[in-house]
């Protein structure tokens, strides 16, 4: 659970995971990234099976919550933001038996969407069922070109209870330990943003599945404005190394082009160039152990590629 400025949030997500689930399945890793004025931090020391850990520096989101998973001792991980809700309807019980049946799959739940001036999960703005992918979007408005490449888009629900989806969404995603080690996590990216792609893509592409529980409800608070800022560069990076570390060279070639040419880009681009050996050795990785094509993936999933 990555935070940063984010108030008595933090202590409030892990109040509400102690009072749905037993203390005796988990343990929680907080990772403070550097918070200003951290609130309620010795309260939620107090809590049993809890880790804190304050970076020294601003790792950002994923970053901080692959360093959350490196550092947690359990078979199965859950990822989740510092905003969040549980009901105490025995979901976690529910979502380990998910991931022991199923070790190769992401697993996300329905997320229930909150905040606007109410937590309450009896009272949601809405409900979230994982999400399509979406390339590139031609018809995107001209300032947001960077985020209409590679973007999830949250799904219709479908009939059943536990069904595949193209990709996880909502901050609510359940792995086991080792296939998060079999496709190299998060590694590689950096501050925040494309998380999700990253994770699906690489899932599906290893031979896994990305699947909802839709029976499973966690309350995600949906926020005007983030406590923090993530610069526009880092977010392009991100999108640039998923489409070099596990993309065709083509394909990769032609969502970068869609990415606006300003600045930012060439900042990424930068990066990008320095993080060249990185990058290779990335894509030689997931040569390895890819076992389906991206073209399988769009197949299966009705996605046209650029």
């Amino acid at each position: 659970m990555p935070f940063l400025n984010e108030g008595d949030e933090p202590l409030c997500t892990v109040r509400s995971l102690y009072e749905t689930a037993p203390s005796s399945l988990f343990e929680v890793v907080a990772i403070d990234d550097r918070s200003t004025s951290p609130k309620g931090i010795d309260e939620l020391c107090q809590y049993p099976n809890l880790r804190y850990i304050r970076n020294k520096k601003r790792m950002g989101v994923d970053a901080s919550r692959q360093k959350g998973i490196d550092a947690s001792e359990t078979a199965y991980v859950l990822i989740i933001d510092a905003h969040m809700r549980f009901k105490n309807d025995g979901w976690m019980e529910r979502f380990v038996e998910c991931m022991e049946r199923e070790p190769e799959t992401a697993w996300c739940t329905t997320c229930v969407g909150l905040g606007y001036g109410s937590m309450d999960m009896g009272s949601p703005k809405g409900k979230y069922y994982g999400a399509d992918m979406l390339f590139v979007d031609k018809d995107s408005k001209p300032n947001r070109p960077a985020r209409e490449v590679l973007e999830p888009k949250w799904a219709q629900k479908q009939p059943g209870v536990e069904y595949e989806i193209p990709c996880i969404l909502g901050a609510n995603y359940g792995f086991s330990r080792a296939w998060l080690e079999h496709i190299k996590g998060l590694h590689g990216l950096k501050m925040w943003g494309t998380s999700e792609p990253f994770l699906s893509l690489k899932t599906w592409m290893a031979g896994g599945k990305c699947k909802i529980r839709t029976d499973i409800e966690i309350g995600h608070k949906f926020r005007e404005t983030a406590p923090y800022r993530t610069n526009i560069s880092a977010l392009l990076y991100n999108k640039i190394f998923l489409c070099q570390t596990i993309l065709p060279e083509p394909i990769s070639n032609a969502l970068i082009g869609y990415l606006p040419k300003d600045n930012n880009f060439n900042l990424a681009m930068n990066e990008i160039s320095s993080d060249a050996c990185v990058i290779e050795n990335s894509r030689s990785y997931y040569k390895q152990i890819f076992e389906r094509s991206i073209e399988e993936y769009c197949g299966r999933f009705s996605i046209d590629l650029p």
